[in-house]
């Protein structure tokens, strides 16, 4: 999907785009984020106090009003120190796909770093491509997910959706 130059692991990492681009994967009882999602907005708050871009967008689901991950992601990161108005939110980012062409449409977003797991960032790196993002992937670390067999299988069938995406859009 992405070569390796495009993802960068957070003490490689030395870019400065507009936006840190931070993908929603679930939340608990409407108010606590996984450890997924915490160790995605862990890294967003350490590239953003390191300067690496200027805005956050967070994006996820919010088609229900008993779920909202942007506003548990928003909580998150203003609770430690990220200011209000730095912040975007993509309360329809249902898809990696769906984020990338709403973060160009919506946001204008044209450069960003973007972070998510290892196992899932060539996909979002290169769907942000697609959508005429100049980017770089930075892999959010900390925790060992014993679910991560069913992670990598659900990422490949996500790949070959989104590869058949990309030839129609």
């Amino acid at each position: 999907m992405s070569t390796s130059d495009d993802i960068k692991d957070y003490d490689d990492f030395d870019g400065h785009y507009d936006y840190i681009i931070v993908l929603g994967c679930g939340i608990i009882d409407n108010s606590i984020p996984t450890d997924l999602m915490v160790d995605r907005l862990d890294m967003a708050i350490r590239l953003y106090e390191d300067g690496a871009a200027d805005r956050i967008l967070l994006s996820g689901d919010h088609r229900v009003d008993d779920y909202n991950e942007v506003a548990v992601m928003r909580t998150y990161i203003t609770d430690r120190g990220i200011p209000e108005d730095v912040i975007d939110c993509d309360d329809l980012g249902l898809s990696t796909s769906e984020t990338m062409e709403r973060a160009v449409r919506l946001f204008d977003i044209h450069s960003a770093v973007i972070v998510t797991q290892k196992y899932h960032l060539s996909r979002a790196v290169y769907l942000a491509k697609h959508f005429g993002i100049e980017c770089e992937g930075v892999i959010a670390t900390g925790h060992t997910f014993i679910a991560q067999p069913y992670f990598s299988a659900r990422e490949y069938a996500a790949r070959v959706k989104d590869f058949f995406l990309c030839l129609v859009f």
